[in-house]
């Protein structure tokens, strides 16, 4: 499969990612040139990567199996997929927690190479826990560093995430100069995601028409590349764009007459979700949680947020 227009480097990558799978304790390292930033081969690897690690990269395209357990650069990038893992799960605050290690002095994770290009998914998590301090340092170290090396997916990644931490129309300005930037779109995996991320923007902003536009777009690339959990989530709230509420997700049937807003606030509260996260995840307020929980529970015939964990949300939504 052709994700890059890299055939031969892209199906390297999949068997290495499936021996590494294979093997307890495997890896896989990106090694090169310094200073040229990232790759779409990083970028594949930690997008496609679930039980294999990705160890370290410096820019080029040859990858090599095998690091020895211990350096520092196979625990920064073990932090940094489970930071990231937890981020595309709706769990901001443990994400935050994972890569922060990433830049703290003395951690046994602390690397900058991997806090660098793991800044896409820091600020990401800061933004959605509300930890703005956090947010505005690691825009200020991409920025940094994509003005000393003009990398592309430095570029990219500065004005989508200028964008995470402005508001008004100055925020869309940013989303449009990330999606503009020349060869941002080689990157799919990352192009996906400020997509989504615009089109989660223009969807708060009342602009339906285009968010569902970004928003079909960033599903598309997800589903070609296996990124489900960020499939799911684009798909989701595309659906909140259609004033009918029309689902264009495969839910479960809302037997009990929730919305689907009620519905997704139902499940990610039973998969035991605080409130802040639940409200991070789906941009909205504490305050229309609360409301969305207060509707869920009567016409679920429930009284209480235990019994959401006894929901069959793949069947009938009745307790089981």
């Amino acid at each position: 499969m052709e994700l890059f227009g890299r055939h031969a480097e892209t199906a390297a990558l999949d068997r290495l990612l499936d021996r590494a799978a294979d093997r307890a304790g495997s890896g896989l390292v990106l090694w090169g040139e310094p200073g040229i930033g990232k790759t779409t081969l990083l970028e594949y690897a930690v997008s496609a990567a679930s039980d294999a690690t990705v160890l370290r990269c410096r820019g080029t395209r040859m990858l090599r199996v095998s690091v020895p357990r211990g350096v520092r650069a196979l625990s920064a990038s073990a932090y940094w997929l489970r930071g990231r893992a937890a981020l595309f799960d709706g769990r901001p605050q443990k994400a935050l927690s994972d890569l922060l290690c990433l830049v703290e002095s003395g951690h046994e994770a602390s690397h900058a190479t991997i806090a660098l290009l793991a800044a896409v998914d820091t600020v990401e998590a800061a933004v959605q826990v509300g930890s703005s301090d956090v947010a505005v340092a690691q825009v200020a170290m991409v920025q940094e560093w994509a003005q000393r090396t003009g990398a592309t997916w430095a570029h990219t990644a500065s004005h989508r995430l200028r964008a995470l931490v402005q508001g008004g129309s100055a925020a869309e300005v940013s989303f449009r100069a990330a999606l503009d930037v020349a060869g941002a779109g080689a990157h799919s995996f990352e192009y996906a995601r400020t997509r989504l991320l615009y089109g989660e923007w223009l969807r708060r902003a009342r602009r339906r028409a285009d968010a569902s536009t970004q928003l079909a777009a960033a599903a598309e690339t997800f589903d070609r590349l296996g990124a489900d959990p960020l499939r799911v989530r684009a798909l989701r709230e595309q659906a909140l764009t259609d004033p009918g509420g029309t689902p264009r997700v495969a839910d479960p049937p809302t037997a009990a007459g929730l919305t689907a807003q009620e519905l997704r606030v139902a499940q990610l509260a039973a998969d035991r979700l605080t409130n802040r996260e639940i409200a991070a995840q789906l941009l909205i307020s504490p305050r229309t949680l609360g409301h969305h929980l207060a509707n869920v529970y009567p016409k679920l015939g429930i009284t209480s947020r235990r019994q959401l964990a006894r929901i069959d949300f793949a069947g009938d939504l009745r307790l089981s």
